[in-house]
């Protein structure tokens, strides 16, 4: 072996080292939660897609007990969730979604922490807001307050007519000079 091909057998292998870190592991080798994931992620998505939540939910909580304690599992709860807000879920829940958004952001290292935040803090002002229209009275508050107005001036036309009236019964009464 000469002296160039030995100096650049060092450098060979430093490069070789640094090119075989950019390359990902064979499917095959990856853990069996990032293998499936992306398919039960799809499952879930199409059956959303087509209004079958149900089957949606079913899917990744099924795919979150098989692989607890897994990044994965923890995306499951985050689409579980974001299922249970959207409004055209008829088994929606409001508080299963914030429930669901508790656990995901308890998780350690997940990739939509902002949107969870921001997702949850909008389901607490859902809960908010129903339960003021349910504590609502029954008439709108335009409405009791235009009634409140309408009362006062039929008060303030009837004392008005009520001071006529005293002064018609004064002039009556009053003797004729």
């Amino acid at each position: 072996m000469s002296a160039r091909r030995a100096r650049r057998l060092p450098l060979a292998a430093v490069l070789l080292l640094l090119a075989s870190g950019c390359i990902h592991r064979p499917r095959f080798l990856q853990p069996e939660a990032e293998r499936t994931w992306p398919a039960t992620y799809l499952s879930a998505q199409g059956a959303a897609d087509r209004g079958a939540y149900d089957d949606a939910d079913r899917t990744l909580a099924e795919f979150a007990r098989s692989h607890p304690n897994t990044a994965q599992a923890a995306e499951a709860g985050y689409w579980r969730a974001v299922y249970k807000l959207d409004p055209a879920n008829k088994n929606a829940s409001t508080r299963d979604a914030i429930a669901g958004l508790d656990g995901y952001l308890a998780s350690t290292n997940v990739d939509h922490r902002g949107e969870a935040s921001t997702l949850r803090r909008l389901a607490t002002q859902l809960v908010s807001l129903d339960r003021a229209l349910a504590q609502k009275p029954d008439e709108p508050p335009v409405a009791a307050k235009s009634r409140d107005e309408e009362v006062q001036k039929l008060r303030d036309e009837l004392q008005a007519t009520k001071d006529e009236l005293e002064r018609i019964k004064r002039r009556l009464a009053a003797p004729k000079p």
